[in-house]
């Protein structure tokens, strides 16, 4: 069973929803109309994501690097890793080192984003840690500090949202925002192994390290699920205070110079005759 508390990340802004902000100067905004759309989009998330590295407190984005979870628990499995395992004050740094989506697909209608998330930098977890248990054939209990680190970390990030209307603007929530990690090594440091007998922590360390893609099927469901809930709560966070017509407007063409921006609504041929209308050309 997995269990998260992602309190300092999941704590929500009891002010500020009800005004719309304005798109910061350096974001930008991907017309949904435009053939390299989703091109736009992909450097449009690297962009916002590497401008909240130290936070962005009028968006109440807290600090990405280091990223603050409060504990993480992992319950005992019945595999061949069966352990009980409790992060707590665990920073996370790596994540403004986004340096590209892949296999980006994007879809306004149904209001999807799904890509590959590239990192510059290996994702590494810091904090304090407790486990007891078995992996493979071993015992393991300990109590103490912590380091995981991900080589060549790939974040597989699917998100699904929807359009709410709010003092006339209109505005994006996201229901869910899934995110499966991947890497292609995961290197281990558990201290004070064994009540701090060095010999067997030593050793402990180095088996788990030989074994890591054993401990990465356990660790794997709980590290991915709080990515999820942290990136939904800033995506929400994001998507609240700004319009969606902000960030990705959908335009009607009025004639070869005329184009109006409406909010994001697929307009019939009669729907765009009327806005027509009303717009000088």
């Amino acid at each position: 069973m997995i269990r998260i508390e992602i309190l300092t990340v999941t704590i929500l802004l009891l002010v500020g929803f009800n005004y719309a902000a304005k798109l910061p100067s350096n974001w930008r905004t991907c017309k949904r109309s435009d053939k390299n759309m989703v091109d736009c989009v992909r450097s449009a998330v690297v962009d916002a994501v590497k401008s909240m590295k130290d936070g962005f407190p009028s968006l109440g984005v807290l600090p990405l690097d280091p990223m603050h979870f409060d504990s993480l628990s992992i319950g005992q499995g019945s595999g061949p890793v069966s352990i009980n395992l409790d992060f707590k004050n665990m920073d996370i740094n790596g994540i403004s080192t986004l340096t590209k989506l892949e296999n980006a697909k994007v879809n306004w209608e149904e209001y999807t984003l799904q890509a590959d998330a590239s990192f510059a930098s290996p994702l590494t977890l810091r904090g304090d840690y407790s486990i007891s248990g078995q992996v493979l054939v071993l015992p393991i209990v300990g109590k103490g500090k912590f380091n995981l680190t991900f080589d060549d970390f790939v974040a597989k990030l699917y998100l699904k949202g929807h359009e709410v209307t709010k003092a006339k603007n209109k505005y994006m929530e996201v229901d869910k925002f899934t995110v499966q990690i991947e890497t292609s090594k995961l290197h281990i440091y558990l201290g004070n192994l064994f009540n701090g007998d060095k010999a067997l922590g030593d050793n402990m360390n180095l088996f788990i390290n030989e074994n890591w893609q054993e401990i990465l099927k356990e660790l794997r469901p709980a590290i991915s699920k709080a990515f999820g809930e942290a990136f939904k709560d800033i995506s929400n966070r994001v998507f609240r205070k700004i319009p969606i017509t902000q960030i990705a407007p959908k335009f009607v063409m009025c004639g070869p110079n005329t184009v109006v921006a409406y909010s994001s609504h697929q307009y019939t041929a009669l729907q765009r005759n009327q806005i027509c209308s009303k717009t000088p050309s």
